[in-house]
């Protein structure tokens, strides 16, 4: 029966004959704590991202990725400059080892980060402002040796701490590595050249052909600096120990590039050049030889296939698009010719042990092989030029020696970059000297006000199990590719032969991210909860509450959480955020109500007798 209009008077409204209205939520959740009854509770507890733990430089990608799909391009821009000084660098030049360790990669294809990057960084170039400023000033001089990717690093992160930051460096042009190891068709001058102005903008004073142990000594930077970073890297090239090596034609692998890049290169190649080493800069030189007019390019290994070769594979294959012949195998014992190169004698040869990590046996009891050649191109790795430096300060492998910190003893010099990386176990990347760089300026920072140095010790939960995030939420998708110029007609040109994303590529391809262990947002928590038990005033990252009062346990927000964000931890974990209650309906301890720390102590019990 409906009583709906009835008129029901004064005497017989409730509450009468102990009859109470029904509460409101916010009070029925005090009168009656259904949260009680739980003995799983979910909890926020963001993860690291895998990509973030693997970048070099710890760039929030995931972060940066979540906003530039949600069209806010400026805050993703400012989000990756906390970390990463030129993304418009990074972005063309990087050899990303985040989208090695991307989880996407095991579903379907890792995302292309390294675009997205270069998309934030080509949007920061164009702004007339920078998102970055100087820190307010505290009256300290820091030197930095260097304006490669460490030293760059470590003079932006400096200035935004409010030091005076002086760059030294040897070369008419500043930028290190970037302008002198990388070909303009990978890094135009002119990208380069606008981050360096940024860092002027920032204060930093860059003085160039300013050469340390010639120019500036090591206790003139003792007296005129409260501190110093040495970013020096590794300037000179390695030999193969050939017969023959200081003839004319032959060329090093560092030199002929960062003469290009100067543009103070007088080099003519003839039409048949050898480059002898299977890494990057290998494929840099070979690729740029044929640009500087060469008709036939040869790369000469001893790894005996290109899967053995330590370089970027699709570096690799950018390369023999283009036309370069590989050759494996070989080792060069000599250079042939009267006066001038115009052959190499070469051997069989193979790796004693580790490929790439043992001493090269060469085959000389084979018949040797002439390969005749117009130039070759050594390109075998470089190592440090010291001679400066103090020597209870250099190691056994010829770098700097440093503690865990980047710190040269007790003193207020520090050290970074592939200077102190080379011979470690550590990959030689640009985005590896860049962390690094940012790393000892901190640790600097903290010497110069007194504060101890500390290793982390927070320990970090990277989610790499798939199993570990709700994938029915994820549907596949292919990878979004960059365009690149023909292979045959970028052998000609200094144009970028990859190509930047539009902002439709950027949007989707920053769209296929997982946020592996992250809240992005999505609601499901808040949509699928079957009682009003989650809250937020806002659709966003940290802002989701458990009503802990309320929530049974059910477990069906941890269940649908698409990115692995909540997890159920035992009830027992906490004696804060309920009240507990001892009742005689509980089915086992601890389900809806016994009290911690009783139940903790259940075990030291007599058993009852029965």
């Amino acid at each position: 029966m409906s009583t709906k209009g009835t008129h029901i008077p004064d005497w017989l409204t409730v509450p009468f004959a102990g009859i109470t209205p029904a509460p409101s939520q916010e009070k029925g959740q005090d009168l009656f704590p259904t949260g009680n009854w739980r003995s799983i509770r979910p909890v926020y507890r963001d993860k690291l991202p895998p990509c973030n733990n693997a970048c070099g430089t710890n760039e929030k990608i995931q972060g940066y990725l979540d906003l530039v799909k949600r069209g806010k391009y400026l805050d993703a821009y400012a989000l990756i400059k906390e970390d990463m000084p030129f993304p418009s660098v990074t972005g063309r030049v990087c050899y990303h080892p985040c989208e090695q360790a991307c989880n996407r990669g095991q579903y379907d294809e890792a995302i292309s980060i390294r675009a997205v990057e270069r998309f934030l960084g080509d949007l920061g170039q164009a702004l007339a402002r920078d998102v970055v400023k100087p820190g307010k000033p505290n009256g300290k001089k820091v030197a930095v040796v260097g304006s490669g990717p460490a030293g760059h690093s470590a003079a932006y992160q400096l200035a935004r701490l409010g030091y005076k930051v002086t760059i030294l460096e040897k070369s008419p042009k500043a930028g290190g590595l970037n302008r002198g190891g990388i070909p303009d068709w990978v890094l135009p001058q002119r990208v380069l050249d606008r981050e360096i102005e940024r860092l002027v903008e920032l204060g930093v004073t860059i003085k160039t052909n300013v050469e340390v142990g010639k120019d500036v000594t090591w206790d003139g930077l003792k007296k005129n600096y409260d501190a110093c970073v040495l970013a020096v890297g590794l300037t000179e090239p390695n030999s193969v120990r050939a017969e023959g090596e200081n003839k004319d034609g032959v060329l090093y692998g560092l030199p002929f590039l960062r003469d290009i890049g100067m543009g103070t290169s007088k080099v003519k190649l003839g039409a048949r050049v050898a480059v002898i080493g299977g890494g990057n800069t290998a494929i840099d030189c070979a690729r740029e030889a044929l640009r500087q007019g060469a008709v036939e390019v040869t790369m000469i290994t001893v790894e005996s296939n290109p899967e053995e070769m330590p370089c970027v594979p699709e570096d690799l294959h950018d390369m023999l698009e283009e036309g370069v012949e590989l050759l494996h195998g070989r080792a060069m014992t000599a250079v042939l010719g009267n006066g001038r190169v115009e052959a190499l004698q070469l051997y069989r040869a193979r790796f004693s042990g580790a490929i790439n990590a043992s001493p090269i046996t060469v085959n000389r009891g084979a018949p040797a092989e002439r390969f005749a050649v117009d130039n070759v191109i050594i390109a075998v790795g470089q190592h440090a030029s010291l001679t400066w430096l103090p020597k209870e300060f250099k190691n056994e492998r010829g770098t700097i020696n440093v503690d865990r910190f980047g710190r040269l003893g007790d003193t207020n010099f520090f050290a970074a970059g592939d200077i102190v990386q080379w011979g470690s176990g550590q990959p030689l990347m640009v985005v590896n000297a860049v962390g690094d760089g940012k790393r000892v300026a901190f640790n600097l920072d903290k010497v110069l006000r007194g504060e101890p140095l500390e290793p982390r010790k927070v320990p970090v939960d990277v989610i790499m199990d798939l199993n570990r995030m709700n994938m029915t939420y994820f549907p596949h998708f292919p990878r979004v590719r960059q365009a690149m110029l023909p292979p045959v007609s970028r052998r000609k040109t200094q144009g970028e032969v990859i190509q930047p994303f539009t902002e439709q590529q950027a949007v989707e391809e920053a769209s296929r991210c997982f946020s592996c262990g992250t809240c992005n947002a999505c609601d499901n928590c808040y949509l699928v909860c079957p009682e009003p038990c989650i809250v937020r005033s806002a659709r966003s990252n940290g802002l989701y509450k458990i009503l802990v009062n309320y929530c049974k346990g059910c477990r069906v927000c941890i269940e649908e959480c698409p990115t692995g964000c909540l997890e159920g931890v035992p009830e027992l974990d906490f004696d804060t955020g309920v009240v507990r209650m001892d009742t005689a309906f509980a089915i086992s301890p601890g389900l809806h109500g016994r009290q911690a720390q009783e139940l903790l102590n259940l075990g030291s019990r007599p058993a009852k007798e029965i």
